[in-house]
């Protein structure tokens, strides 16, 4: 509800408890709808690798969806907006959880069915959330926009470690695509629960009035900036890297190392412990270090990520043990790019006018951009990979693990890109041309005061000794 004036106080602690309220349920709804649940599902549906890839590659462009989130924000404010496109979120889930239903008539349409609903589902949580963190910050003061912001978080945290223990045990007891199903059903339910809760928030009008700004002027301008383009150029890099590894690493574990579904689960539980650490220590390392350098140390992590690959029993007893830790350096790195990049966002666009136009040109570059990008070349390098790995006479490229190796081998490029962009020192700027400054003569007056006269310059047309310079001395 948009009131037009400045909140009071018990207005603001009324709306601050409803979007914690909302980050706890929400976290529940995620933790049933997250990419390692979808993923698993896909595989239960019997969907190719690049099929697979493309799934992961859904969660970048379905920003493309982001603008209709500024225009509805425009018309009703941010919390309506939030809480509309969380209802049509949630929707989306329901179409991909009918995938199960569909595969029973025709597997090829289940795969059509789940990702367009996934495409539904990605786009609408970025339309609903495109203006969260100013919609945190119209409903708290500056000394309280940090506290507010941890205890959200850490409202979401406790109740997603709830939710994936949870999850857990259900994989773990019944299997198949219709328990995955059944578990996103769960999460979409609370999904649009979670809504009521942020829909009931009270804020100002100074967002809606913000977001009322000619969006195509605000990209137009955006794109001018020459260290928000670098900075979108180095989001692209980092988030191509994260669709080549981080969602195909959990089709490695199903379908390379012949895990289960509830073994898969607790490495998705690792990364998201390792979420939650790097979350807190990203903050402190942006501030010693900088946000390029962590941005760095980040893309180095995922280039070591086809080495650990390599490395990675295929089977025996130490193989959860492997991939319990190889998703934890995941997850700690991915979360730390998320994190980093948001800090080096608003150091790239500090002015709090630009920062709308500049977030949607950002992610239209940055994410899409990659999600398009990443979705052809994963599938791609999926496809061939399956081909080349029985061609190449060595025993690691052997058996349902090695196209797998094979692939993250030939994306190691990419992060190593993405290191070199993150790591190129900044550009300086050029200093101004030094202007000679012309020497002023100080005569006295009667009053005694200084006064500056204009200084004479000597030209080549007036010698010094010529009779104009003698009659105007004279």
């Amino acid at each position: 509800m948009i009131l037009g004036r400045q909140l009071t106080v018990a207005e603001r602690r009324r709306s601050q408890n409803l979007y914690c309220a909302f980050n706890f349920v929400n976290g529940l709804s995620y933790m049933c709808l997250g990419e390692g649940v979808l993923v698993l599902f896909a595989a239960q549906l019997g969907a190719p690798n690049a099929v697979v890839s493309l799934l992961g590659a859904m969660l970048y462009v379905g920003y493309a969806l982001l603008p209709l989130g500024v225009l509805r924000t425009a018309r009703r404010g941010a919390a309506v907006c939030q809480a509309d496109f969380w209802v049509a979120r949630n929707v989306a889930a329901l179409l991909t959880a009918s995938a199960a239903a569909v595969w029973l008539a025709s597997p090829r349409a289940s795969w059509a069915v789940l990702l367009v609903g996934a495409f539904f589902f990605y786009g609408c949580r970025a339309a609903g959330s495109v203006l969260f963190t100013p919609l945190l910050g119209d409903v708290s003061t500056e000394e309280e926009a940090a506290s507010v912001i941890g205890r959200t978080t850490g409202f979401f945290n406790l109740s997603a470690v709830a939710a994936i223990a949870t999850v857990t045990a259900v994989t773990h007891r019944w299997h198949g695509r219709v328990a995955l199903a059944a578990i996103i059903v769960a999460g979409a339910a609370l999904g649009m629960c979670s809504s009521f809760f942020v829909r009931g928030m009270k804020e100002t009008g100074a967002i809606r009035d913000a977001a009322r700004a000619p969006l195509l002027l605000g990209i137009r301008k955006a794109l001018r900036n020459r260290a928000l383009l670098r900075l979108s150029l180095d989001w692209f890099l980092l988030n191509l890297s994260i669709i080549l590894f981080l969602p195909i690493s959990m089709l490695a574990l199903k379908r390379g190392c012949g895990f289960g579904d509830s073994r898969a689960m607790v490495c998705a539980c690792a990364e998201f412990a390792a979420g939650i650490l790097a979350s807190f220590a990203c903050g402190p390392l942006c501030r010693a270090f900088g946000s390029r350098r962590v941005l760095a140390g980040s893309a180095l992590g995922f280039a070591a990520v086809p080495f650990a690959w390599m490395l990675l029993p295929a089977a025996g007893p130490h193989a959860l043990a492997c991939g319990i830790a190889l998703f934890f350096w995941l997850g700690g790195f991915y979360y730390a790019i998320y994190n980093a990049t948001n800090a080096a966002f608003l150091e790239a666009c500090p002015d709090k006018r630009d920062q709308v136009a500049g977030s949607v040109a950002a992610n239209l570059v940055a994410a899409v951009g990659a999600g398009v990008v990443g979705s052809a070349l994963g599938a791609w390098l999926l496809t061939c990979a399956s081909t080349w790995a029985a061609a190449l006479p060595f025993a690691a490229f052997a058996g349902p693990l090695g196209p797998f190796r094979l692939f993250f081998l030939a994306g190691l490029p990419v992060p190593l890109a993405a290191f070199l962009a993150c790591s190129f020192p900044k550009r300086r700027a050029r200093p101004p041309a030094r202007v000679p400054r012309p020497r002023s003569r100080t005569s006295s007056t009667d009053s005694g005061s200084p006064e500056t006269t204009p200084p004479r310059f000597r030209t080549a047309r007036f010698p010094r000794a010529s009779p104009w310079r003698i009659r105007r001395s004279s």
